[in-house]
């Protein structure tokens, strides 16, 4: 994700921050609902966004065994609970440094187990 893209993650979290500090919660969802919604799926969406890109930085899978590593990431990452936590840190906390450092956590994990992947095929 370019830094621009990082910064308007950034204001998106600061806007989701600002009206949960500024407007009830129950209002958000009623008398704001559509804007409200349209902000958190965005931001949930950045947030994927931000995470993948993170992940995949210098990754190199080789098509033939992509399938059994998609299997051995997506089983290493949930069993890691940092997406979890990078979600809380962005609809909880909106802290979008908290959430890139989960990133990276995710994305050692993952750059760990394509390389025991690799170890085991070779």
């Amino acid at each position: 994700m370019t830094e621009t893209g990082i910064n308007e993650y950034r204001s998106l979290l600061g806007t989701l921050k600002r009206n949960k500090e500024n407007i009830p919660l129950q209002q958000l969802k009623t008398e704001y609902q559509k804007g409200y919604d349209q902000l958190t799926q965005r931001i949930q969406s950045m947030t994927r966004e931000v995470i993948l890109d993170v992940i995949i930085e210098g990754l190199r899978i080789e098509r033939p065994q992509a399938d059994k590593w998609y299997m051995e990431i997506n089983s290493a990452t949930r069993e890691s609970g940092y997406m979890k936590k990078a979600s809380q840190a962005a609809f909880l906390q909106q802290d979008a440094d908290l959430v890139l450092e989960y990133a990276n956590k995710l994305r050692e994990i993952v750059h760990s187990t394509v390389k025991g992947c690799e170890k085991n095929a070779g």
